[in-house]
């Protein structure tokens, strides 16, 4: 496997070549140029990467068999043992006809079917996000069923406009034939296969292999960096973006040699990691060492970043997780959809955050090739991230009153508080439970609720983290069961029963 962008840093000091075009440099320091000039790909090379190239080499090849085996037919024109048991498939008299059947034919049969496919995906995409569009581009398996029928299709023309009468087209006619009948049964697969990759229990399972990939590979970057400044207070000059987009490559064997090269105290400190949006302007890299009105490095520290429309799932776990928020969130936050959907995206998101947890992250992991810590401090924060997201579900759940998803919410909260390992991540998780206790207290208090708040304050306790408030809210829809209110909420009596309406 080759090495993501992120690790490909060997042999390039300051990647020079995107500096060298004349709009690059002119979009460098003018704001009013082209917003996207300082992109890494244009649309035509992202659709290459993300779904055409597949399709395309094999099209491609198709169209190269085609002219091959007219070619044999031109050559092979007299009446061989060879050719004789291929007349016998397709006889010669009939092989012009053939082709052209089964031609026009299959240009019918992939239109009404692509067409449908993609009906049947944005229909998915309305309740489960556009997550489903990013996937359905990226598998390999939907690149070569599409390069498979768009290729065979175009073997069958261009087999019929190289066609003669003599020789007739046997061969290319024969080969029509099986390739006719591969292509119906990889119809049926493809339906299969489409079918399969709308399910919410598919769809889930494919982000989290996904965010565990692109893990290893952040986890290469962080294990070379520092998690905090060595020289806090030295003088430092801040870099803004010269360009909008998603920071999708953070090349800091760059930025090591960047800061070796200012001085043996200097450090660079990444404001802009990977996933995070960057709007002209905004501060991306922070030179400590360099006296803040010190423009010599400026160009240099930002051709060590690559911004980007669209982000890559593949390159920062950051767009898993939001990914699955997002599928969360659309399927709990409104009565319309299925609480299920939820919950499969929740677990996913539980499951990565434990992963997370036990690979490590402010330890700054040991996957790194070289062990050599660069003088570039970086702060990842997917952790975090995750934590976060549980969190705005918790208050998102509480718009649709959907109590069961709280609980499953709250479960993955329990879930996650035996492997906190550091004051950090412990620090985080109390701060984002505790953010969302509010909400809670939104929901009527069904037996499936109470069990996981009961469970979570079991948890909290043997954790050693705080407990308090949750076992107020906990007390607070107790109360509310008691006056027969639907939630604690409904009347600012009823959300602090202290006895006195106070």
């Amino acid at each position: 496997m080759s090495d993501s962008p992120i690790e490909r840093t060997a042999g390039h000091r300051h990647a020079p070549p995107r500096l060298a075009r004349p709009s690059v440099r002119r979009a460098l320091h003018d704001p009013l140029e082209d917003a996207g000039a300082l992109h890494g790909h244009g649309p035509m090379r992202r659709g290459i990467a993300e779904f055409l190239r597949l399709p395309l080499v094999m099209t491609a090849a198709f169209v190269a068999a085609a002219v091959g085996v007219s070619v044999l037919d031109r050559v092979t024109s007299g009446s061989g043992p060879v050719r004789g048991v291929v007349a016998q498939i397709v006889p010669g008299d009939a092989a012009d006809a053939v082709i052209q059947a089964v031609a026009t034919s299959l240009l019918t049969v992939t239109s009404i079917t692509f067409s449908v496919l993609l009906v049947a995906v944005q229909q998915t995409a309305s309740s489960l996000t556009a997550v489903i569009f990013d996937q359905f581009l990226r598998r390999v398996a939907n690149q070569a069923y599409f390069g498979f029928f768009v290729g065979v299709t175009a073997f069958a023309f261009v087999a019929l406009g190289l066609a003669r009468t003599k020789p007739p087209p046997v061969y290319a006619a024969a080969l029509t034939l099986l390739l006719t009948l591969a292509a119906l049964v990889a119809l049926l697969m493809l339906i299969h296969a489409t079918i399969d990759q709308m399910r919410p229990q598919t769809v889930v399972r494919s982000i989290q292999d996904l965010a565990l990939q692109a893990r290893e590979r952040e986890l290469r970057l962080i294990g070379r960096t520092r998690v905090r400044a060595d020289h806090p207070d030295a003088p430092s000059r801040r870099i803004a973006a010269r360009d909008s987009g998603y920071v999708t490559q953070v090349d800091v064997e760059a930025l090591g040699r960047l800061a070796e090269r200012i001085g043996q105290d200097a450090e660079v400190i990444v404001e802009g990691s990977l996933g995070d949006y960057i709007v002209y302007g905004d501060p991306i890299v922070r030179l400590a060492g360099v006296e803040p009105d010190d423009r010599g490095f400026d160009d240099e520290a930002l051709a060590a970043f690559r911004l980007d429309d669209v982000r890559n799932v593949r390159i920062e776990s950051g767009y898993a997780i939001d990914q699955l928020e997002n599928i969360a969130w659309a399927t709990a936050t409104s009565a319309s959809q299925s609480p299920n959907t939820a919950a499969i995206a929740i677990r996913g998101l539980r499951d990565i955050a434990g992963r997370f947890l036990v690979a490590g992250e402010r330890d700054r992991s040991g996957r790194a090739k070289d062990s050599r810590t660069l003088p570039v401090v970086y702060l990842d924060g997917a952790v975090d991230r995750v934590l976060g997201a549980l969190a705005g579900l918790l208050v998102g759940a509480a718009e649709a009153r959907q109590a069961q998803t709280c609980a499953e919410l709250l479960r993955a909260f329990a879930g996650l508080a035996p492997r906190l390992r550091s004051d950090e991540d412990r620090e985080a998780f109390d701060s984002s439970l505790d953010s969302a206790l509010p909400a809670i207290i939104q929901h009527a208090e069904l037996p499936i609720l109470g069990r996981a708040l009961t469970h979570l304050e079991r948890v909290l306790d043997e954790s050693g983290l705080p407990v308090q408030r949750l076992t107020e809210v906990h007390r607070l829809l107790d109360l509310a069961q008691e006056r027969l209110m639907p939630k604690a909420s409904d009347e600012p009596e009823a959300a602090h029963p202290t006895g006195d309406g106070s």
